[in-house]
C-alpha cells in the first residue's frame, strides 16, 4: 500500500509562503466529515504521482498517525512552470464500489506500421472503471502487436482486466486502430487545389481589370 504522510496546516502561513517553503497546501474530504486541510511535502508528493496516478489506493497517514484510504480526487498546476500548486484527496470507503479514470498503457509495435506504412490512430487516453477500493489498478496495458492490417482495430471489449473490475466505456468504442497513410495525404492536395484556383480567379480578375481599364482609355480617347 502506498503511503504519503501529511501535517496540519499552519495557520499562520499563506499558501504561497507554505509553497515556497516546499509545501503543497492540500484537502481532505471525508464523506458526511468536514473536511481536513493539511500540508505535503512536494518532493514526496511528486514520486508519488508520478509512480501512483490518480488511481492508486493511497494509505494517508494523518498528524496523529491514524491512516485514511484516499485517492487523488484533483490536483491543481501552476500554467507557467507545471508544479503542483493544490492537491484534493477524498477518503473512500473500502466495502464500497468506486468510479475512477484509469490510464492507458501502450507497448509493442504495430506490424502494419512497418510494413505498410500504416498511422496509429490512439483514440482513448483512458477508461472508467468501477470496482471496490482495494482492487484498483493502475493502468490498462494494450498491446499494439496485434494491429497487423488496415482494418485492425481494438475495442473496449477487447480489453483485459481482472474480473473484479467492470469496465464502464461502452463495448464497441475503438480504443485504437489503423489509418491508411494514402487517406490521409489525400487530403493535401484538396488544399493545394483550391488554393491554386483562388490564384487562378485572382489572376483572372487581375487580367480583366487590366483589360477593362485599357478599354476605358481607349474609349477617353476617342
Amino acid at each position: 500500500m502506498t503511503q504519503l504522510k501529511v501535517q496540519e496546516r499552519p495557520k499562520d502561513k499563506s499558501a504561497n509562503e507554505l509553497r515556497r517553503s516546499g509545501m503543497i497546501p492540500a484537502v481532505v474530504y471525508h464523506q458526511g466529515k468536514e473536511a481536513f486541510e493539511m500540508a505535503l511535502n512536494y518532493i514526496k508528493f511528486e514520486k508519488l504521482y508520478e509512480s501512483a496516478g490518480e488511481s492508486t489506493l493511497i494509505d494517508l497517514v494523518m498528524p496523529d498517525e491514524t491512516k485514511k484510504k484516499v485517492l487523488i480526487n484533483d490536483v491543481q498546476k501552476d500554467s507557467m512552470r507545471g508544479r503542483f500548486i493544490h492537491v484534493d484527496f477524498y477518503e473512500v470507503d473500502i466495502t464500497k464500489k468506486v468510479k475512477v479514470p484509469v490510464e492507458i498503457n501502450y507497448i509493442g509495435e504495430a506490424p502494419v506500421v512497418k510494413t505498410d506504412n500504416g498511422v496509429v490512430m490512439k483514440l482513448l487516453d483512458e477508461i472508467e472503471i468501477e470496482c471496490l477500493p482495494n482492487d484498483l489498478i493502475q493502468n490498462i496495458e494494450v498491446d499494439l502487436s496485434v494491429l497487423t492490417a488496415f482494418d485492425s482495430a481494438v475495442h473496449v471489449a477487447d480489453l483485459k482486466v481482472p474480473s473484479t473490475i467492470t469496465i464502464i466505456n461502452h463495448a464497441e468504442d475503438v480504443v485504437v486502430n489503423i489509418a491508411e497513410p494514402k487517406l490521409i495525404e489525400e487530403e493535401k492536395p484538396v488544399v493545394e487545389e483550391a488554393a491554386a484556383d483562388g490564384q487562378g480567379e485572382a489572376k483572372t480578375d487581375a487580367a480583366g481589370g487590366k483589360e477593362n481599364a485599357e478599354t476605358g482609355k481607349e474609349e477617353n480617347k476617342k
